[in-house]
Formats: C-alpha cells, structure tokens, sequence
C-alpha cells in the first residue's frame, strides 16, 4: 500500500492512538497536519511537530489530505457538524466514534450524510484475540452460532462485536438492559495508576439483545477493563461447539470430540531477541490472526486502530467498506435502546430506521 496522506482533526486521549500509530508505522502512514480548536489543543498540537491549522476547512485546503479522522466530541454536536461539513467538501472521513447521543440526532446526520464517503473506527473486531474469536465463529467449526456472552464495554462497541459473532447483520432484537451500583476498589484510569488505595462507586450494566433465534448477553461493571481483579470473558457457542475464553471445543462428528487453544504468540521474552511484539494468535492448525504491522511495538488497541486506518485507506481506493456509516448507527442506535431500557424498566423492540434501507 502506498502511503497514505492522513489529517486530523482533534487533539484529546484518542486522537492520540492515531498520531501514534501513523508515528510507529511511517511507511503507511504521514499526517499532513491537525486542525485544533482550542489554545490548549494548539499547543499540544504543536508540540507533536505538524503542521496545525484552526479549522478543518483550513486543513484540508492546505494540505489535501486522503481522508480526515475527526477525532473530537459528539457532545454538543462537534462530531457531526465538523463531519457535515467536511463531506460537503467531498472528503473522505474516518469518524472516530459514532455522532450523536439521541435517536433524532442519528437520524438527522444520516439524512446528511449517508451518501458520503464516511466509515466510523469501530477497532473492537481488529483487536487481535477478538478478532481471532470472530474468525473461529465464521469458520463453520462452531456450526450455527446461537449466543454470544461478553464482559465487553457497554454501547456500540460491544453490540458491534456482538452482531460479528452472531452473524445476525442488521436484524432487529428485543432490547434488554438494567444497571447496578456497587463498590470496589479503584483501578487505574487514563492518567495512569491510582495514587492510593479507594473504594470507588461503579455501575454495572447488563444487556440482552434477543434476536429470536439468536442471543447476545453482555456484562460490565464500569471500568473493568482496566481493573485488575475484573476479568473478561469470552462465550460463543454454537450447535457444534463452543468458544470459551482462549480455548475452542468443538465435535469433528458426534463421537470426536476437538479442544485446542487460542495462543497469542510474542517475541522478546527470555532469551528472544527479537523485540517485543506480537506475532499472531495460533489455533489448532496455524496462524488465526496474523499481525500485519509487526515488527512494530504496538498493544492491542493500537494495532486495531491502524487497521481501522489501513481499511480506510483501502476503502478511499475503491476498496470494501469495512465498518460504515449505516452499521455505526445501528450499533450506536441499540446502545441507546440499552439505555432507556434499563431506565423504563422493561423490554423494548428495536424498530425498522432509515440507515436499514439500503443494507
């Protein structure tokens, strides 16, 4: 792939896994220049050594970028009037998130921008064990997968995994969702470790999304994932087998029954010297998930970052979409009827929207 000429518009904790990635793997990737909007955002902007530009119109002007990550708040609307306007001007826009926080703010950005050439950095499914996970469900070894459980955090990004597993595409579920409070001990936050020990309040959200023949359960308790003493789990099962956490069980014919493991496989330990990165996942008969970005010194989330900017890229070429518009809103969209169910109290069916009419 030739490199791709990327600008961003944005500067807090996530547009930084961009810069990041596009850092460690320069072959692939050059920013051309970050549009901030505030004094602060200009100063940490210049810091990174880019060119750094006051609005996104300027940026896209001035350099003429591939695409643009917007990187920035839905609150308030940011997101999607920056967004709106940037494919107005016939841009390409890699969305970090979905755009809005009500049904009718979904709605209406859709009727906007529905025809543009957008796609959201949902990096959940590149995540390299999940993608392996995703990929043993698609396989067939599993036979018809019926039930999803996750520990995954709660909205669109664990619904977006979800429906991967299942196969369940746009399909319409009955909507389930409850809330708890509870206290534990602190755990470390995006400013790194906590400075002393604390009981803390956290919310632990449940939700069930019944598609009928199939069922998705996810479980969160607030930051879990960065807590130590909360562990995810994983559950696929289908009618011929299951995926448990890192191990696959399946029946090769009803008297023969399979087990194997979910290896991720990393150098620089011990007397490797190699340095330290993954190389891929191994199942039962070679690589599941094979990093594409090694040698590079990447975790998990930034490896599945860059893909989501690797794809964008493809996609501004002609190439597949791989995470569009109208699945960010159905996704965003269920997240919400979580929400207001576990408020009302009660079961709520996921109705026909327009993003549906195209798929």
């Amino acid at each position: 792939m030739e490199k791709t000429r990327i600008g961003i518009v944005g500067t807090g904790w996530r547009a930084e896994f961009f810069i990041r990635d596009a850092q460690m793997l320069p072959e692939l990737f050059e920013i051309v220049g970050i549009a901030y909007h505030s004094e602060a955002g200009k100063e940490k902007a210049e810091q990174w050594g880019y060119p750094v530009f006051a609005s996104p119109e300027e940026l896209v002007n001035e350099t003429k970028p591939d695409y643009v990550i917007v990187s920035v708040t839905r609150k308030g609307g940011a997101a999607r009037m920056i967004t709106e306007k940037l494919a107005e001007m016939g841009m390409p826009v890699l969305m970090e998130t979905p755009p809005a926080d009500t049904l009718e703010d979904l709605i209406d950005f859709y009727k906007k921008c529905g025809k543009a050439k957008i796609q959201v950095a949902e990096q959940y499914q590149f995540q390299p064990m999940i993608a392996a996970r995703i990929e043993v469900a698609q396989s067939g070894q599993l036979g018809n997968v019926y039930q999803t459980q996750f520990n995954l955090p709660n909205g669109y990004h664990s619904i977006s995994v979800h429906r991967k597993a299942l196969g369940v595409g746009m399909a319409l579920p009955k909507v389930w969702g409850t809330q708890y409070e509870h206290t534990r001990m602190n755990a470390p936050g995006r400013a790194g470790d906590p400075e002393e020990e604390e009981m803390i309040n956290v919310k632990q959200t449940v939700f069930h999304l019944d598609y009928g023949d199939k069922q998705a359960f996810n479980d969160l308790e607030g930051d879990q994932c960065r807590a130590w003493i909360r562990k995810s789990h994983y559950n696929i099962r289908g009618d011929r087998g299951e995926v448990y956490d890192d191990d696959v069980y399946y029946m090769e014919e009803y008297l023969t029954p399979v087990h194997y493991h979910l290896e991720r496989m990393t150098t620089g330990a011990d007397t490797n010297l190699e340095g330290s990165f993954l190389r891929g996942v191994r199942g039962q008969e070679g690589w599941v998930y094979l990093n594409p970005f090694m040698p590079a010194r990447m975790f998990d989330d930034e490896i599945a970052v860059a893909t989501c900017m690797v794809k964008m890229a493809e996609y501004v070429q002609g190439g597949e979409s791989f995470y569009s518009l109208a699945e960010a809103m159905q996704d965003r969209y269920l997240a919400l009827l979580t929400v207001q169910s576990a408020k009302e109290g009660r079961v709520i069916q996921a109705e026909k929207q327009i993003w549906m009419e195209e798929e």
